[in-house]
Order: C-alpha cells, then structure tokens, then sequence
C-alpha cells in the first residue's frame, strides 16, 4: 500500500501573494504584447510608400511588406477578440489603423486582390476593439461619424463592392451604436451618418440571394436597433434623414419600409397615416412603398385589436374617426381608379411588362381591401356591448361614395388578380354586418361589369 504524505495547506496570506504574481505576470505580458503590437503599426504607418504601388491587374504580385503587413492585421484582430484586457492595452492602435486604412482604402486598393484581406482583417479588428468596449468606442465614434465627410474613413470603405468588407463595417457600426441613444442620434443626424446609412440602404436588395443574406441580416438589425430604442420617435427620423429632393420615395426610404414591415416594432399610425396620404397621389412613382405602408398599417390594427382582446381593455385609439374617413375616401377614389387599369391591362399585349403591372394593382387592390376591413375591425371593437356598432359611420361612407359596385366587381374570379375575390368577399360581409341600409342596397345592387 502506497501512503501519500496530505499537501501542505496554504495560508491565505501565501495564496494572494501568489495570485498577485501570477496576475501581475498576466498583465506585463499583456502589455507587452501590446506594445509590441503598436510598434508594428507604427512601422506600417511610418513606412506607407511600402505598400504596393504599382496596382496595374489583379495579377499583380503582393510585396512582402504587404503580406507582412496584412499578418499583422489578422494578428491584432484575434488578440482584439480575446481578452477585455488586450481591448484596453491594444487601444492606441486604432489611430494607426485608420491612419493606414487612408492608404488601404484608396480606389485602386480597396477591393484589389493584393489589398483585400488587409482591410476586411484590419476592419474586423477595430470591430473587435470596440466589442463591449465604451472607452473604445468613445475613441473611435468620432473618428467614424463626428467628422467631415472629407475626414471620414467610414464613407470611404463603404464603396467598397466586397460584401465581407460590408458585414464587417456594419458590425462595427452596431458594436458602436448597440443600446446607446446618443450615438444612435449622431448616426441619424450627421452628415455622416446620413450618407452612411444611405449607401448600406440603397444595397439592401441586391442582398439577398444565399451568399450574402448574413450582411442582409446585420443591415437589418442595425434599422431595428435604431427603431427598438422609440419607436415613435425614432421611425420618423431615420426615415426623413434618407429623404431626396427630387424623389417621392427614396431607395433608402423604401429599405427602411421593406424592414418595418417584417418587424415586430412597429411605428405610429400618424406616421404611416402621413405616408399613405402622400404616395396615394403618386402611385406611379411609390406604388411599392404605398403597398408596405398599407401592409404596416393594417399590421398596426391587427395588433391594436389582438391587444385589446387578450387584455379585455378598452381598443387603444390609434386613428380618430376623420382620420379614418379620410382613408375610407382615398381608397374608395384608387379602387375606382384602378378598376379601368384593369380593363387595359387585360388588353395589354406585352406579356412581361403586363404581368408586372397586373401584380403590383393586384397588390394595390388587395392592401387596400384588407385595410377597409380591418377599420371596421377596428371600430367594432372599439365597444362591441354597443347596440349600434363602431364602424357604421365607415359602412356608411363607402355606400355614400359608391364603394359598392366597385367592390362587387373584386368579388367576381379573375385568374389575373388571385386571392382579390376572397378578400373582397371578407370585406363585403364586413359591410353589411348590422347595417339595414346597405343590406338593402346590395339586394337590387349588380356589379359594373368590367369591359
């Protein structure tokens, strides 16, 4: 039998001197490193002219001085995503990164083989510096956004045609802004931060396909970390920051659209009441944002009555009843307007362009369907122990401007319009619910016949 002698016990005293070593050894180690680190950048800086100058094609071969300095961006970045203590000590690099960014990034450089990896690894090491980091986020928010557009290294790297340099700038963004209102408002508001959110908008459609929806994700989370601080006051800003002057609907604009529409946050019915008053008189030009505000608006609703239900609470006041005629009035004038465009497009004899047209009424149509049915939704919920319900005033409105023969017309089958007669069906039994009058005029009542 083997006998092992019990270790001797440590005195308290004796296991923080240790420990205190130990980290002391941990943190002159570090600092190092760091040092180390910084000496490197700054014989990057000090020696620019190094860097490949001759960028005549994409062969052309990378210089050891490049790939020497690309080495050290891929190392800072991986030390960077470590520790919070290597964030701390590696902070003074960030000057020196943008610094050389302004070399890296010029147009010959910035997506050339030679210079690619450089300024996706240099990036994503201010990316990491900045992650959960406030002391280096307050370095280096002002050297991104609080500047001249002429200073700023930002808008620079955003032209770039690589979508990995993209993701990677938009990261940065988010790591900066993430759950910090006064750096949300300086990204709205500056000049900067207006025409860098313009020029990640204006891509979000071309990212789509399989390969670069990761960089369409984070675009998205950045809108929704910009609106999920306010809603109602947030919404309204980011939109109008994106605004053109010779535009009824900017490219930005409709992105910001397309993202509230598949949010969970959604913003105010005054602002989307705003925007539906506008696109409604400039259809051929915002038809597609008209359709998303609709989409919202009837979300909105959706949401309003579904609350009010679970909570037995009185419906929350979203619209006021000449608000909600006034919508009642625009969407009865387009459906009119839009039952002749119908007729031509089935005589149309271009099969493409047709189609396209037939599909963006069909939406037009359907949205604004829905959307009558869901306001008298709406006001029926309002007090449904009512004798008389709500939304008679909105049932009334749509017989008094001849609403009815139109919407019989939706409800008839037209293989070029899918899904518009069951929506038109929902809406018209919505109509007549409790309402002698217009029971009565839909018993004589025969839809206008398209020609």
């Amino acid at each position: 039998m083997c006998i092992y002698a019990p270790e001797p016990k440590q005195s308290t005293q004796a296991k923080s001197s240790i420990e205190f070593v130990e980290h002391d050894r941990d943190q002159s180690s570090i600092s190092a490193v760091s040092e180390w680190i910084l000496l490197g950048w700054k014989y990057i800086v000090d020696n620019a002219e190094r860097l490949d100058q001759d960028l005549v094609d994409s062969k052309t071969t990378i210089s050891h001085f490049t790939s020497f300095a690309t080495a050290w961006a891929r190392l800072t970045r991986d030390l960077a995503a470590g520790l919070e203590k290597f964030q701390n000590a590696l902070r003074p690099t960030i000057s020196q990164i943008i610094k050389i960014l302004w070399v890296t990034s010029a147009v010959a450089r910035l997506d050339h083989p030679n210079f690619k990896p450089f300024n996706q690894f240099s990036v994503q090491a201010l990316s990491n510096l900045n992650t959960l980091n406030p002391l280096s986020i307050a370095h280096t928010w002002p050297l991104l956004i609080l500047c001249e557009d002429r200073q700023s290294i930002l808008l620079r790297l955003l032209y770039t045609k690589n979508n990995r340099l993209l993701l990677i700038i938009g990261v940065l963004i988010l790591n900066c802004v993430h759950h910090n209102p006064e750096r949300i408002e300086s990204l709205i508001n500056s000049n900067v931060g207006q025409k860098a959110m313009t020029m990640m908008l204006e891509r979000l459609d071309g990212l789509l396909d399989d390969e670069t929806e990761v960089v369409f994700e984070v675009i998205v989370k950045l809108v929704r970390e910009i609106v999920d601080l306010e809603p109602v006051t947030q919404v309204p800003k980011l939109y109008h920051s994106q605004a053109t002057p010779s535009q009824v609907l900017s490219p930005g604009q409709l992105s910001i659209l397309k993202v509230l529409e598949s949010s969970t946050v959604l913003p105010s019915a005054s602002f989307l009441l705003e925007q539906f008053k506008q696109f409604s008189t400039h259809l051929d030009e915002a038809w597609q944002g008209f359709v998303l505000v609709i989409e919202i608006l009837v979300k909105r609703i959706e949401e309003t009555i579904a609350t009010s239900s679970a909570t037995g609470l009185s419906v929350e006041l979203i619209m006021s009843d000449a608000e909600i005629l006034s919508v009642v009035e625009i969407s009865i004038r387009i459906l009119k307007e839009f039952t002749e465009k119908r007729s031509e497009l089935r005589a149309s004899k271009d099969d493409q362009q047709g189609s396209d047209k037939k599909r963006s009424v069909n939406q037009i149509l359907i949205g604004l369907i829905k959307l009558l049915t869901n306001l008298i939704a709406l006001k029926n919920e309002d007090d449904p122990k009512q004798d008389t319900p709500g939304s008679t005033f909105i049932q009334d409105a749509v017989r008094n401007l001849d609403g009815f023969p139109i919407i019989l017309i939706f409800t008839l089958f037209d293989v070029d319009f899918p899904y518009l007669r069951e929506h038109s069906i929902v809406l018209i039994k919505f109509l007549l619910k409790n309402n002698p009058k217009n029971q009565e005029l839909i018993k004589n009542l025969q839809p206008i016949l398209p020609s």
